[in-house]
């Protein structure tokens, strides 16, 4: 019977022992950096979803199928604020792809009949068109 105890006592300290943690206190969280090359991928590959998604907007919604421009507005607010995610990116281009994905979600959404009066739609399509005017200017275009 002592024999098993011992076997038992042995088994658990090699259990504890390859289960146990360090002592060590937990190491504070550090905020992590990039590279300029990672922040200059991330910015071109922000500007290049931006660059298409923009035409694509400024081509479905100058036509006449208002359900097709809200699905260019809704895909390019989607879009953005994914590419808006890399963390690697500076601010500066984040809150700009932000500011505007947020825009396009609100053209998509004051696009439906009755839901905005004229002075509201354009109020919309103003804010808008600034937030791409920013955009633009953040990724070079202008």
């Amino acid at each position: 019977m002592a024999a098993i105890a011992a076997v038992v006592a042995v088994a658990a300290l090699i259990v504890a022992l390859t289960n146990s943690t360090s002592a060590a206190p937990p190491s504070a969280t550090t905020t992590p950096t990039y590279t300029a090359a990672e922040t200059a991928a991330a910015q071109r590959q922000l500007c290049d979803t931006y660059k298409r998604e923009a035409r694509t907007v400024r081509v479905d919604t100058n036509g006449n199928d208002e359900a097709l421009a809200r699905i260019a507005a809704t895909n390019g607010a989607v879009m953005l604020y994914n590419a808006a995610a890399n963390p690697a990116l500076d601010a500066k281009h984040r809150d700009a792809a932000r500011a505007l994905a947020t825009a396009y979600g609100t053209v998509s959404v004051m696009g439906s009949k009755g839901v905005a009066t004229d002075a509201e739609w354009r109020a919309v399509l103003d804010d808008a068109n600034a937030k791409d005017a920013a955009m633009k200017k953040v990724c070079g275009g202008g």
